[in-house]
């Protein structure tokens, strides 16, 4: 949700590597009174400062840009305790990219070569705690299968992260193919306790068997 009062501007940070594309995303911000751009870079370390410097409520970012990319800027600021709107500005061509953005958290997808008022809806939905893709992203990531994957693998990662360390672990192995005489050997525990954590996973995650269970581990990057 944006930090900006009613009434006031939302506080926008720019950062593209290409100068004329960076001046373009501020001129149709400025289109808008209830835009302000504050700061701008031309790579993810330029961003970073200019979060710091401005505390803005939306960033966008270039998913490529030298030294420091966009993804590695949102990798940084998603490190940080509080949620901060990042949308990521990207051409065609770029699914692994895109596949990544999501994965790292980010909140809307914009294409350059898209429609302008796309760039004003993405900035107010994610201001306001929503979400954007452009819909030509979003026919690409239906197209390509990578929407439904990383939902499932989203899915599968807060399954995982609704455990307790000790069944986390237990769950790994799982998905890694080990019976439960060999997970106990592993870890060092009765094989009773480890029927109790294995019943205690199903039962958490609503895996309906050790299959399912292992399918979660291995979505949720957990396995080998």
């Amino acid at each position: 949700m944006s930090s900006a009062d009613p009434g006031t501007p939302l506080r926008v940070v720019i950062a593209d590597d290409e100068p004329l594309v960076r001046a373009g995303l501020v001129g149709i911000l400025e289109t808008d009174d209830g835009f302000r751009v504050v700061g701008e870079g031309s790579s993810g370390e330029e961003a970073l400062a200019a979060v710091r410097a401005h505390r803005p409520d939306v960033v966008l970012l270039d998913v490529r840009m030298g030294t420091m990319s966009g993804l590695d800027a949102l990798a940084e600021i998603r490190r940080s305790a509080e949620h901060l709107p990042c949308l990521m500005v990207t051409t065609f061509g770029e699914d692994e990219y895109v596949a990544e953005a999501i994965r790292l958290g980010a909140d809307g997808f914009v294409l350059k070569s898209g429609d302008p008022r796309e760039l004003l809806l993405a900035v107010h939905a994610a201001a306001s705690g929503g979400a954007y893709f452009s819909p030509a992203v979003s026919r690409r990531l239906l197209q390509t299968g990578l929407g439904t994957r990383f939902v499932a693998q989203q899915d599968a990662r807060e399954r995982f992260e609704r455990l307790t360390r000790r069944e986390q672990e237990v769950l790994t192995l799982m998905g890694d193919g080990l019976a439960n005489p060999e997970i106990a050997e592993r870890l060092h525990l009765a094989e009773g306790t480890v029927k109790v954590h294995v019943t205690s996973i199903l039962r958490t995650t609503g895996a309906r068997n050790r299959v399912e269970a292992a399918l979660i581990a291995a979505q949720a990057g957990a396995s080998r």
